[in-house]
């Protein structure tokens, strides 16, 4: 199938999710979360959920982060749209700030912009992946061109509510494949 077909698909589905159903399938992204390994992840960027679209609620592994795992830096993602570019934004629990962009986004107003670089971990918003990695995000290029300036070892982590499907037909050059996928059901992973 075709991103723009999965692309509707795969939002009504996510979207047709009930709130109770939701949490529970939450419950299961986070007990895979805390299998991951986070000694060797001193730096990890973490997408914002959109709620209005049933994303995955990131904020919850923020808190697992804060709790568990004090040592590891998060940032998290402020947009220029004119640019069609991602910053890397320091963020605090207690004192980052977030607003809302032009399309419902939350992201920090203020905050130390951090390198690409230094990223050890990146999650990915997606709205559908295949079993070779390959994702389906909402057709702007955003994160393939975020990710083309981080390290080439740098974690790519996709989140979705959804297992993969075999194959997604209209993958480009541009298109930066994840190297694991976290579902409710298991952890997928495309390349070590």
């Amino acid at each position: 199938m075709d991103k723009a077909h999965l692309r509707r698909e795969f939002l009504e589905k996510r979207l047709a999710i009930s709130r109770s159903g939701y949490w529970t399938q939450m419950d299961k992204i986070m007990e895979q979360i805390a299998l991951i390994n986070w000694s060797n992840s001193p730096c990890t960027h973490i997408f914002l959920p959109i709620r209005k679209n049933n994303e995955i609620d990131t904020f919850s592994i923020i808190n697992y982060l804060k709790l568990e795992q004090p040592q590891v830096k998060i940032v998290v993602p402020r947009t220029d749209f004119e640019k069609l570019s991602i910053d890397s934004i320091l963020y605090n629990h207690e004192y980052t700030i977030l607003g809302r962009n032009k399309y419902d986004i939350p992201e920090p107003i203020h905050g130390s912009k951090i390198p690409s670089e230094e990223i050890d971990i990146v999650f990915l918003p997606l709205i559908a992946c295949d079993l070779k990695g390959n994702r389906v995000g909402y057709g702007k290029g955003f994160y393939d061109r975020f990710l083309k300036g981080c390290r080439a070892d740098a974690k790519k982590i996709g989140l979705s509510f959804f297992d993969p499907i075999v194959e997604i037909s209209d993958v480009n050059e541009f298109d930066i494949p994840l190297d694991i996928c976290i579902s409710p059901s298991k952890t997928w992973v495309f390349r070590e």
